[in-house]
């Protein structure tokens, strides 16, 4: 039982520590960047390792591939994206003409539907210029971080050559008596969570590639910014895919009706080869969770955190369960 002095001891270390992390939150945004690079590229480390690569020379080639991958990113990518933006904003015009122009088409349709078919046209329009500027924010203000995210690869290095050092800090901190505890648990949420998020950011990639070689197949514009949303926001269960599909519906639109209905055919042949014979290769039933409650988790982590709230939903449903489950065999 911890005593009056000991708990307000500990409480005030615990406001201490919080203050100290709002004061640096500008500094946290690269470190927690850099845990999870270092966290993914960790088994590739000891694999170069087991190889006969010393614990530096593996950390290093890891290296090398987050910084040829952040160069990538920032001279080939976000150029790419912010220009296709701009390309895109300019476009609404036309995607609203298209889709008047079809629905006209269907001339039997009722007066008063049309009507409600017009302001539906304007919410849409409205929503796209809205979301492409919140895309084009985003991005000038990643942009101007870029000097902060210098330190990622410094961190990175840092944090796979000295994993078992950093391990020891944290599990001082721990009392004595918890930490075998701490460590089973810990390993069972490696063993899950790890295997779950690896698999969906190897799942994103093959998504990202398949899709952008299938739009330039078809000859649909703007390939690659299509492509990368989709293999992004495929990291999002069942919602993933249809937020995926609005982007590439709404550029086909620009170009035709007929190339709406290829790239529609398109996205719903990716989607079936993902779910029936790629996801389940690589994910497997990583989590164990029943579709039902990921949907409800998936709607409680977008109504209240948004973006974040519904990548990061799943993980840490994934995360509750396993220590629900860690406890209820420890107890019982």
């Amino acid at each position: 039982m911890i005593n009056k002095k000991t708990f307000i001891i500990y409480f005030i270390f615990f406001i201490l520590f919080v203050l100290s992390l709002y004061i640096i939150k500008d500094l946290l945004e690269p470190i927690i960047v850099s845990i999870i690079f270092a966290y993914i590229l960790y088994p590739i480390k000891r694999h170069l390792e087991k190889r006969g690569f010393s614990s530096k020379l593996a950390a290093l080639v890891a290296l090398i591939f987050i910084i040829i991958l952040i160069i990538f990113v920032f001279l080939v990518i976000v150029p790419s994206i912010i220009k296709e933006i701009f390309i895109i904003a300019s476009s609404i015009d036309i995607i609203e003409d298209t889709l008047k122009r079809y629905f006209i088409f269907l001339n039997r349709i009722p007066a008063y539907l049309k009507g409600n078919i017009e302001i539906l046209l304007n919410k849409v329009k409205n929503n796209i210029t809205l979301y492409l500027d919140k895309i084009f924010v985003n991005t000038i203000v990643v942009s101007k971080k870029v000097p902060l995210y210098l330190l990622t690869p410094i961190f990175t290095y840092y944090f796979l050559i000295d994993t078992d050092y950093f391990k020891k800090q944290l599990v001082n901190i721990v009392p004595a008596k918890f930490r075998l505890a701490l460590f089973e648990l810990a390993k069972d949420i490696d063993e899950i969570i790890g295997k779950y998020i690896k698999g969906q950011l190897i799942l994103s990639i093959i998504i990202s590639v398949f899709t952008f070689i299938g739009l330039v197949v078809l000859k649909i514009r703007f390939p690659l910014f299509i492509a990368i949303i989709n293999g992004f926001t495929n990291i999002i269960p069942y919602f993933g895919p249809v937020l995926g599909f609005i982007p590439a519906l709404l550029i086909a639109l620009t170009q035709s009706i007929n190339k709406a209905i290829i790239v529609t055919i398109f996205f719903f042949i990716i989607q079936e080869v993902e779910s029936s014979i790629i996801a389940p290769k690589i994910l497997g039933d990583s989590l164990g969770i029943h579709p039902v409650y990921i949907i409800i988790i998936l709607l409680i982590g977008g109504k209240f955190f948004g973006g974040i709230g519904l990548l990061l939903a799943v993980p840490i449903a994934g995360i509750i369960k396993v220590t629900y489950n860690y406890l209820l065999k420890k107890i019982f």
